[in-house]
């Protein structure tokens, strides 16, 4: 579901392909570049407000170093078995604040742990290969419905809806 580009996980894996630590500092968990947008992936099993603390700011710092590194438009997910309502509302904050040092607006989307997996198992079970495009689809809804969302809630709600029926 993720592949159609070049994936590339920054963390060291054991035999079985098992994640052994987390990435370095100062980069994200992994990084997919496809054709025509680029796309991190950060992992957390932090919770409470542990989560914000220790993941808000890195998340979109690591997001604008991907776009200034490509040139490209580039997204985030964001996955913890249980997102922080901190989280979620700086995360739909971002999608609505341009701020030049994250070169831009900074598309972010949290899924609970349970919800991406959902999302690999529909991939697992189409009739056919889920592309990019239909990915990066997810993305442009969020940001869509972060512009008439009246809340953080609403917009999380909305996009939780979407990728349980992205196919």
């Amino acid at each position: 579901m993720l592949d159609g580009g070049n994936i590339k996980a920054n963390l060291k894996l054991d035999d079985k392909g098992q994640p052994m630590s987390t990435a370095q500092g100062n980069i994200a968990d992994i990084i997919c570049y496809y054709t025509d947008f680029g796309l991190t992936v950060e992992v957390t099993m932090q919770s409470g407000q542990k989560q914000y603390e220790m993941e808000g700011e890195s998340v979109s710092r690591h997001l604008a170093k991907l776009k200034k590194e490509t040139g490209k438009e580039a997204y985030c997910l964001f996955i913890a078995p249980k997102i922080n309502e901190f989280c979620i509302a700086y995360f739909y904050t971002l999608h609505k604040t341009n701020i030049v040092f994250y070169g831009g607006q900074s598309i972010i989307v949290p899924l609970e742990l349970d919800v991406f997996i959902n999302m690999i198992e529909q991939a697992y079970r189409a009739s056919y290969i889920p592309n990019s495009k239909q990915l990066r689809e997810i993305f442009e809804y969020s940001l869509r419905q972060a512009k008439i969302a009246n809340d953080e809630n609403e917009w999380y709600t909305k996009i939780k809806n979407k990728v349980l029926n992205w196919l």
